[in-house]
């Protein structure tokens, strides 16, 4: 019976050395992983004043886009206001232009007549840049945030969320 319980807590010992190994092996690993990249939402940013905020919206009104590149992504759902139109380039981090569906979000046109239109995006999109390349053409917008629309994973790709 003596035997059978050296064998017995040998194994055992075994068994949590392994274990203990295994833990620390993969302890390791996660802690060589590189930090996943945060961007900083969309807004503040260069060219854009907030007009008003409250507990559900913050409207910003964009003259033109920065002047130099400015990589972010959406925090929260916006609805976008075409005061005056103008070219915008939207470009990748890499400033090339990304690939179709490209950011875990979409951008919706809501509504077009003339030169005004509408459009709405979900959370998500990006990270990419907007530029204005046509310094006579500078484009207006008014946008609207839309307060509790930011995704449950937020804090792991924002500097913006916690």
């Amino acid at each position: 019976m003596e035997r059978f319980e050296r064998r017995h807590v040998a194994v055992i010992a075994a068994c949590a050395i392994a274990l203990v190994s295994c833990v620390a092996l993969i302890g390791v690993a996660v802690a060589q992983e590189p930090a996943a990249k945060k961007w900083p939402p969309q807004f503040p940013r260069e060219g854009a004043t907030k007009l008003f905020e409250n507990d559900h919206v913050i409207v910003w009104e964009q003259i033109g886009r920065p002047k130099e590149p400015f990589v972010h992504k959406h925090i929260s759902d916006i609805l976008n206001f075409v005061i005056r139109p103008g070219k915008v380039d939207v470009l990748g981090p890499d400033l090339q232009r990304p690939k179709p569906g490209q950011g875990g979000s979409y951008t919706k046109q809501i509504y077009s007549r003339g030169s005004n239109s509408m459009s709405y995006t979900t959370a998500g999109l990006g990270p990419h840049v907007e530029l204005a390349p046509d310094p006579n053409n500078v484009p207006i917008s008014i946008f609207v945030e839309i307060k509790g629309t930011e995704p449950k994973d937020c804090a792991g790709w924002s500097t913006a969320c916690r």
